[in-house]
Protein backbone atom coordinates (compact mmCIF):
# COMPACT_ATOMS: atom_id res chain seq x y z
CA UNK A 1 0.00 0.00 0.00
CA UNK A 2 1.11 3.41 -0.88
CA UNK A 3 -0.46 6.86 0.15
CA UNK A 4 -0.37 9.82 -2.37
CA UNK A 5 -0.22 12.91 -0.51
CA UNK A 6 -1.95 16.04 -2.35
CA UNK A 7 -1.45 19.56 -1.01
CA UNK A 8 -2.30 23.03 -2.64
CA UNK A 9 1.32 23.65 -3.38
CA UNK A 10 1.07 20.31 -5.40
CA UNK A 11 -2.31 21.33 -7.34
CA UNK A 12 -0.61 25.26 -8.09
CA UNK A 13 1.95 23.31 -9.91
CA UNK A 14 -0.32 21.38 -12.14
CA UNK A 15 -2.33 24.02 -12.75
CA UNK A 16 -0.54 26.87 -12.60
CA UNK A 17 -3.64 28.63 -10.41
CA UNK A 18 -4.28 29.96 -6.73
CA UNK A 19 -5.10 28.16 -3.52
CA UNK A 20 -8.04 25.20 -4.19
CA UNK A 21 -10.70 23.90 -1.94
CA UNK A 22 -8.87 21.13 -1.88
CA UNK A 23 -12.12 18.56 -0.72
CA UNK A 24 -13.86 20.06 -3.09
CA UNK A 25 -11.53 19.11 -5.97
CA UNK A 26 -13.11 15.57 -5.72
CA UNK A 27 -16.73 16.75 -7.30
CA UNK A 28 -14.45 18.46 -10.10
CA UNK A 29 -15.01 16.15 -12.95
CA UNK A 30 -18.40 15.11 -15.22
CA UNK A 31 -18.30 11.09 -13.80
CA UNK A 32 -21.91 9.95 -13.41
CA UNK A 33 -21.31 8.49 -9.72
CA UNK A 34 -22.71 11.29 -7.59
CA UNK A 35 -25.78 11.98 -9.61
CA UNK A 36 -28.18 9.54 -8.66
CA UNK A 37 -27.32 11.12 -4.97
CA UNK A 38 -27.57 14.37 -5.71
CA UNK A 39 -30.87 15.47 -4.37
CA UNK A 40 -28.90 14.40 -0.66
CA UNK A 41 -25.76 16.19 -2.00
CA UNK A 42 -27.91 19.28 -2.03
CA UNK A 43 -28.35 19.67 1.79
CA UNK A 44 -24.42 20.59 1.80
CA UNK A 45 -25.44 23.79 0.18
CA UNK A 46 -26.35 26.59 2.09
CA UNK A 47 -30.49 26.82 1.93
CA UNK A 48 -29.88 29.73 -0.14
CA UNK A 49 -28.66 27.91 -3.15
CA UNK A 50 -30.48 24.90 -3.04
CA UNK A 51 -33.29 24.17 -5.31
CA UNK A 52 -31.39 25.25 -8.72
CA UNK A 53 -31.55 21.40 -10.34
CA UNK A 54 -28.85 18.97 -10.70
CA UNK A 55 -26.26 20.84 -12.95
CA UNK A 56 -26.33 23.52 -10.26
CA UNK A 57 -25.45 21.17 -7.68
CA UNK A 58 -23.02 19.17 -9.48
CA UNK A 59 -21.34 22.55 -9.99
CA UNK A 60 -21.58 24.51 -6.88
CA UNK A 61 -20.82 21.17 -4.57
CA UNK A 62 -16.76 21.84 -4.83
CA UNK A 63 -16.92 24.97 -3.49
CA UNK A 64 -18.81 24.06 -0.25
CA UNK A 65 -17.54 20.52 0.39
CA UNK A 66 -15.34 20.74 3.32
CA UNK A 67 -14.13 17.19 4.01
CA UNK A 68 -14.32 13.60 2.41
CA UNK A 69 -13.58 10.34 3.75
CA UNK A 70 -14.08 7.73 1.31
CA UNK A 71 -13.29 3.84 2.30
CA UNK A 72 -14.49 0.42 0.55
CA UNK A 73 -17.73 0.75 2.14
CA UNK A 74 -18.57 4.40 2.37
CA UNK A 75 -18.36 7.62 1.36
CA UNK A 76 -18.97 10.41 3.85
CA UNK A 77 -18.98 14.27 2.76
CA UNK A 78 -19.19 17.50 4.77
CA UNK A 79 -20.02 20.88 4.62
CA UNK A 80 -19.67 23.25 7.46
CA UNK A 81 -22.43 21.83 9.97
CA UNK A 82 -23.92 19.52 7.81
CA UNK A 83 -23.30 15.94 6.06
CA UNK A 84 -24.04 13.16 3.71
CA UNK A 85 -23.35 9.40 3.55
CA UNK A 86 -23.54 7.62 1.01
CA UNK A 87 -22.99 3.17 1.49
CA UNK A 88 -21.74 0.80 -1.21
CA UNK A 89 -25.11 -0.99 -0.38
CA UNK A 90 -26.74 1.65 -1.56
CA UNK A 91 -25.15 2.45 -5.09
CA UNK A 92 -25.30 -1.40 -5.70
CA UNK A 93 -28.76 -1.53 -5.11
CA UNK A 94 -29.13 1.39 -7.29
CA UNK A 95 -27.08 -0.07 -10.16
CA UNK A 96 -28.89 -3.39 -9.56
CA UNK A 97 -31.57 -2.01 -10.73
CA UNK A 98 -29.83 -0.73 -14.20
CA UNK A 99 -27.34 -3.35 -14.78
CA UNK A 100 -28.66 -6.58 -13.35
CA UNK A 101 -25.96 -8.92 -15.13
CA UNK A 102 -23.42 -6.39 -13.61
CA UNK A 103 -20.89 -7.89 -10.87
CA UNK A 104 -21.41 -5.02 -7.89
CA UNK A 105 -19.75 -6.41 -4.98
CA UNK A 106 -16.88 -5.45 -7.30
CA UNK A 107 -17.62 -1.82 -6.84
CA UNK A 108 -14.88 0.01 -5.41
CA UNK A 109 -16.59 3.52 -4.19
CA UNK A 110 -13.31 5.03 -3.27
CA UNK A 111 -12.45 4.38 -6.47
CA UNK A 112 -15.30 5.71 -8.10
CA UNK A 113 -15.35 8.82 -5.97
CA UNK A 114 -11.68 9.73 -7.56
CA UNK A 115 -12.84 9.18 -11.11
CA UNK A 116 -15.34 11.59 -9.78
CA UNK A 117 -12.83 14.21 -9.38
CA UNK A 118 -11.25 16.43 -11.99
CA UNK A 119 -8.65 16.52 -14.28
CA UNK A 120 -6.53 18.40 -12.53
CA UNK A 121 -6.45 16.37 -9.22
CA UNK A 122 -6.06 13.16 -11.24
CA UNK A 123 -2.90 14.62 -13.04
CA UNK A 124 -1.58 15.70 -9.69
CA UNK A 125 -1.89 12.55 -8.23
CA UNK A 126 -0.02 10.80 -11.65
CA UNK A 127 3.02 12.85 -11.15
CA UNK A 128 3.07 12.37 -7.48
CA UNK A 129 2.77 8.67 -7.80
CA UNK A 130 5.65 8.21 -10.21
CA UNK A 131 7.90 11.07 -8.38
CA UNK A 132 7.16 10.16 -4.81
CA UNK A 133 7.23 5.75 -5.26
CA UNK A 134 8.63 5.68 -8.72
CA UNK A 135 5.34 4.38 -10.43
CA UNK A 136 4.21 4.94 -13.87
CA UNK A 137 0.68 4.61 -15.15
CA UNK A 138 0.67 4.03 -18.80
CA UNK A 139 -1.20 6.93 -20.57
CA UNK A 140 -4.38 6.41 -22.34
CA UNK A 141 -8.03 7.77 -20.56
CA UNK A 142 -9.25 3.96 -20.47
CA UNK A 143 -5.62 2.42 -18.58
CA UNK A 144 -5.70 5.19 -15.88
CA UNK A 145 -9.49 5.25 -15.10
CA UNK A 146 -8.66 1.20 -14.77
CA UNK A 147 -5.66 1.63 -12.45
CA UNK A 148 -7.52 4.34 -10.43
CA UNK A 149 -10.77 2.95 -9.92
CA UNK A 150 -9.21 -0.79 -9.02
CA UNK A 151 -6.54 0.29 -6.53
CA UNK A 152 -7.70 3.39 -4.90
CA UNK A 153 -8.61 2.11 -1.60
CA UNK A 154 -9.43 5.06 0.56
CA UNK A 155 -9.72 8.91 0.01
CA UNK A 156 -9.26 11.40 3.24
CA UNK A 157 -9.53 14.81 2.32
CA UNK A 158 -9.23 18.40 4.01
CA UNK A 159 -8.71 22.14 3.30
CA UNK A 160 -4.95 21.51 4.02
CA UNK A 161 -4.46 17.62 2.29
CA UNK A 162 -5.79 15.09 0.29
CA UNK A 163 -4.33 11.90 1.33
CA UNK A 164 -4.96 9.26 -1.59
CA UNK A 165 -3.92 5.58 -0.51
CA UNK A 166 -3.24 2.93 -2.94
CA UNK A 167 -3.25 -0.73 -3.21
CA UNK A 168 -1.34 -1.47 -6.05
CA UNK A 169 -1.04 -5.60 -5.90
CA UNK A 170 -4.82 -5.09 -7.29
CA UNK A 171 -3.62 -4.94 -10.48
CA UNK A 172 -3.33 -7.98 -12.46
CA UNK A 173 0.24 -9.31 -13.08
CA UNK A 174 1.89 -9.98 -15.98
CA UNK A 175 1.65 -13.61 -15.69
CA UNK A 176 -2.46 -13.43 -14.98
CA UNK A 177 -3.13 -12.20 -18.53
Amino acid sequence: MITVEVRNQDMVAVTAQGRTNLPGTLFGGSAPLLRPFLPRLEELLPPDERGRGSNYISSTLRVHVNMVRADEERLRVESEDRSVEITKSELESILEEKYPAFEHHKLNLPGLLFLQSGPALQACTLKKLNQDHGVKVPGGRRTQRYVFHTTVISIRADPEVINIEFDLDRLPSVSDV
